[in-house]
């Protein structure tokens, strides 16, 4: 929990006076410390009791009250101020999360609507993907005919997953199903050999006409936690990409198409 015990005790504009009011009013003898120990608050040393409340934010232990029956008070106003802090990081988080992937939805509508190649598209989509955080290298996978399986198209760099059989793995196991985060994937029965070598993977299913075309995803070389702010993004890029590419791939069609004899 990223919460600054020590700051919400001491420089808080609202819960410092709030605790110098209690502690004042009742005239309590309490020992305030971080879950490592440090005194962050003492008041009335000599006379602080022994009973030790615990500072407790979405289960887990932020620091610790010492003293009388006030403390466990003292621990129960700073356990909720706390949570508040908490909750206020979340909804700034989860703000910034949606400017983020409206921004990306914009960007990358504009930049796929003067886009008329599948290779552009793929590229433009891919250098999306990279933006995660991760050290991560993303990867597009289309099928082609029936029973084929998935490959990076021509003139788009190749992922860490390239060449899956429809149906093999968490990659090519996605199929018509839902986006998808696995962040152990030597530890998921699904995995192929080649993904249980990767550190998490994160990946989308590229649909066209209600129909799944292909993935489009991203993989670490090594251990990471993918969050479902990252999902989301993933998923607003699959579901501007798969129809730019059935679009692109039937404009590419037609160009290859032999004309008529009239």
């Amino acid at each position: 929990m990223d919460i600054d015990l020590e700051r919400l005790v001491v420089r808080h504009r609202h819960v410092a006076p709030m605790l110098s009011v209690l502690l004042g009013a009742t005239n309590a003898a309490v020992r305030i410390s971080d879950a490592a120990g440090t005194t962050i608050l003492e008041r009335e040393a000599g006379g602080i009791g022994s009973d030790r409340f615990p500072i407790v934010v979405e289960g887990e232990t932020l620091g610790w009250v010492e003293g009388d029956r006030i403390a466990r008070a003292v621990a129960a106003v700073l356990s909720y101020a706390a949570a508040r802090e908490a909750d206020k990081r979340s909804l700034a988080t989860e703000a910034l999360d949606r400017y983020r992937e409206l921004n990306l939805v914009y960007d990358l509508a504009e930049d796929l609507s003067s886009l008329l190649s599948v290779a552009a598209i793929g590229q433009a989509a891919l250098s999306e993907v990279n933006r995660l955080p991760g050290n991560d290298v993303g990867f597009l996978l289309l099928g082609g005919s029936a029973g084929a399986g998935l490959t990076t198209p021509d003139g788009v760099p190749v992922g860490p997953v390239n060449d899956v059989p429809v149906g093999d793995g968490i990659v090519g196991g996605l199929g018509d199903g839902e986006p998808a985060i696995v962040n152990e994937p030597g530890r998921d029965p699904r995995a192929t050999d080649l993904e249980r070598t990767l550190g998490a993977i994160v990946v989308a299913p590229l649909r066209a006409r209600g129909h799944a075309i292909g993935v489009i995803g991203a993989a670490t070389s090594e251990p990471y936690e993918y969050r479902a702010s990252d999902l989301k993004v993933v998923s607003a890029i699959a579901a501007l990409t798969g129809p730019a590419i059935e679009q692109a791939r039937t404009r590419e069609a037609t160009a290859d198409a032999p004309a008529g004899v009239g």
